[in-house]
């Protein structure tokens, strides 16, 4: 052990863990090469619950290009001041091939949900039916989910999963609606033809069949998204009398509960979709056919119908988005009221409070001819290896993360007028 190891251990575990795990993630995995005692100490699970609350809060972003499927986890610093501009500085975290870290070739991978930085995938591939992983990016750990018997193949099926963490257990659940139907409008309630609930509980390599909810149609309007606890997701009714609605699965009672409805809006009412700013449900009101105005509302008290608030209207997305039946997904809130959005994966775009003016975000992405996923993101040292019974893999040794050890990079908006992007020195302006 070296000199400066033998000094660091003579100090208390918890103060030693303490003080490591304020430092930036590059860091902490230099360090876990630094000797074995340091890689065995954060490798913990003492480790790992000390740092999360301390992670800087992130996106994960997914590129799909021809035969390319990059992932990028980026860290970001909300940093605000009196002057008249925001500075939104963040940092590369790592980069890497994600399909074939998994070791996949044929399939296509999708975020269903990222929690305490477990990222949850599903794949479309060959097989009659979805694959699911759990993996951690930064412990370069991943578990596959056992397939599902009996699984539907027909058309038309709609399928819908979520992922989350119970409120008081703190267990980690997958959750996967699917129902078959006909494909006439007049007889989807009356033609349901099988319809299912099914929970896999991270650690016990089964599902389990639930009582179902109402059947539902999500027509890609929104992920399950996960919040309090809850699963939310917006969807059609097939069989009440209310067009869209939000449905909630609770994940520590494992049922399905009443949730108020969106807030009023114009008559499409099926263009909108749901999302979490500043750890409360919002609804995205994209139904204008002309004006392209999106109305974002947001319930201030959780499960309070009564709290549904008129926040943002943004009026100044033209050339960032498309026509009006597009859909626009909230990622993050900055502390000075500006807002990160997602234009039906394609596009991420920024929204000034203030000026109430948009922005193209490029991100390192900039000249990107393929699709993105882009979902929050906070990196954790969480160990699959914690849950007890599951099959832990390593990511494929020919493709490794790159963990980047640069300054953190900034976008300055202060000199970007409506629908420009305007980036320092740092070589991630448009070319």
């Amino acid at each position: 052990m070296c000199t400066i190891s033998s000094l660091l251990f003579k100090l208390p575990s918890k103060i030693l863990i303490n003080i490591l795990s304020r430092l930036p993630i590059p860091t902490i995995l230099s360090c876990k090469c630094v000797c074995k005692p340091l890689l065995n100490l954060l490798s913990t699970p003492e480790f790992a619950a000390s740092h999360l609350p301390l992670s800087t809060p992130g996106l994960l972003i997914r590129q799909f290009e021809y035969d390319t499927e990059s992932c990028k986890i980026f860290q970001l610093e909300d940093e605000s001041n009196e002057l008249q501009h925001h500075n939104l500085h963040y940092n590369l975290v790592m980069e890497f091939d994600l399909r074939k870290s998994l070791g996949l070739s044929d399939y296509s991978l999708w975020s269903v949900g990222s929690v305490n930085g477990l990222v949850c995938l599903k794949s479309y591939g060959t097989e009659p039916y979805d694959a699911i992983y759990i993996c951690n990016p930064i412990t370069r750990q991943y578990i596959a989910l056992p397939g599902i018997e009996n699984d539907f193949v027909e058309s038309p099926v709609f399928y819908e999963y979520g992922f989350g963490q119970s409120k008081i257990s703190g267990q980690y659940k997958v959750v996967r609606n699917v129902h078959r139907h006909n494909d006439l409008p007049e007889e989807r309630c009356s033609d349901i033809q099988n319809y299912e609930c099914l929970v896999y509980t991270i650690g016990t390599r089964s599902w389990r069949s639930v009582e179902t909810g109402p059947p539902f149609g999500h027509y890609h309007l929104s992920y399950s998204l996960f919040l309090n606890g809850n699963l939310h997701g917006f969807s059609q009714d097939y069989c009440g009398n209310t067009d869209m609605l939000i449905s909630c699965f609770d994940l520590e009672a494992e049922s399905f509960r009443p949730f108020p409805p969106p807030p009023p809006s114009r008559e499409l009412r099926a263009l909108g979709t749901l999302g979490i700013l500043e750890e409360c449900l919002c609804f995205l009101d994209n139904s204008s056919e002309f004006d392209g105005i999106i109305v974002i509302w947001v319930m201030k008290e959780y499960g309070v119908e009564e709290s549904w608030t008129k926040q943002f209207v943004i009026s100044n997305s033209e050339g960032l988005v498309g026509s009006y039946y597009d859909k626009v997904y909230p990622i993050k809130a900055f502390k000075d009221g500006d807002i990160l959005l997602s234009w039906m994966n394609y596009n991420l775009f920024y929204f000034r409070n203030k000026t109430k003016t948009c922005q193209k975000l490029d991100l390192l992405i900039q000249d990107y001819l393929g699709s993105i996923d882009a979902i929050p993101h906070c990196s954790s040292f969480l160990s699959l290896k914690s849950f007890a019974g599951e099959n832990v893999l390593l990511f494929s040794p020919a493709k490794l993360p790159v963990w980047p050890l640069k300054r953190p990079r900034s976008i300055n908006h202060t000199r970007a007028g409506p629908n420009k992007f305007w980036a320092n020195k740092v070589g991630i302006g448009r070319k």
